[in-house]
């Protein structure tokens, strides 16, 4: 008779669960506000990049410019969480074994990858409202309180697609080049997908690979700005995007950690 079935390991009770994934996705995110290398760009760049671009740049454009500079720039604040988040750490983490060592600790199953979620809406959240409120008090931003709320519900749905873009990353990239990937992808569906600028030819034709595009869309549409295609089709694709590379990097960490 096996160790283990002389004496079974009782299962946790809801509340413990809960518990669980509470505690591992505070100080998940404690850890990260508390290391100044990940924190201070993720915080600090889309406030510096809007307010010089957005403000700046472009502070006698208009009401109308203004309001498509701020929501282009949510969506640009929005995605780094996510895609560093795991882009950068768990390449990180699965080169120093700490995978592997998670396995074998007991923990519930998914607090690994939940903890980061949550991490990423946290440092989101943190962002949009600090654009929001430099957006209220120096971009020009006419936006009312609706649009505010509409827009930051759509930009929670930001989350997720980013972080399927940066857990491919982090589990595909060496831990050497992984914050270069992400970078690269990063700022490549920022201008790529017509993010802050109208773009032409090849590049128009392309914009719908890019999850920026169809986020910045719905984001637009939400905010009562100009905006392309079905916004059900828009949701549709984002979602299909973030399962399938979803499914691709769970199937890697299955195979090798």
């Amino acid at each position: 008779m096996t160790l283990a079935a002389t004496n079974p390991v009782p299962a946790m009770s809801l509340k413990r669960l809960i518990g669980a994934y509470f505690s591992d996705a505070k100080y998940e995110s404690l850890r990260l506000f508390r290391t100044p290398a990940f924190s201070m760009p993720i915080l600090a760049m889309p406030i510096l990049f809007y307010s010089f671009f957005g403000v700046i740049l472009n502070g006698k454009a208009g009401a109308v410019f203004a309001n498509q500079m701020f929501v282009g720039w949510t969506v640009y604040g929005v995605m780094g969480p996510g895609l560093f988040g795991f882009g950068i750490l768990v390449a990180v983490e699965r080169n120093q074994g700490l995978l592997t060592f998670k396995r074998a600790l007991p923990m519930p199953t998914g607090s690994y990858l939940t903890s980061k979620l949550m991490m990423a809406y946290v440092f989101a959240i943190v962002v949009m409202i600090m654009l929001v409120t430099a957006g209220l008090t120096m971009g020009h931003v006419t936006l009312a309180g609706a649009q505010l709320f509409r827009l930051a519900a759509v930009m929670s749905l930001g989350v997720f697609p980013a972080c399927a873009v940066g857990l491919f990353i982090g589990c595909y990239a060496p831990a050497s080049s992984a914050a270069a990937f992400a970078n690269i992808v990063y700022l490549g569906m920022a201008f790529l997908s017509g993010l802050f600028f109208p773009i032409s030819g090849v590049l128009k034709t392309i914009q719908p690979i890019w999850p920026t595009y169809h986020l910045a869309q719905l984001a637009r549409a939400s905010a009562g700005l100009p905006s392309q295609g079905s916004m059900p089709q828009h949701i549709a694709i984002l979602a299909v995007m973030t399962l399938a590379l979803t499914f691709a990097a769970a199937r890697k960490l299955a195979r090798t950690g």
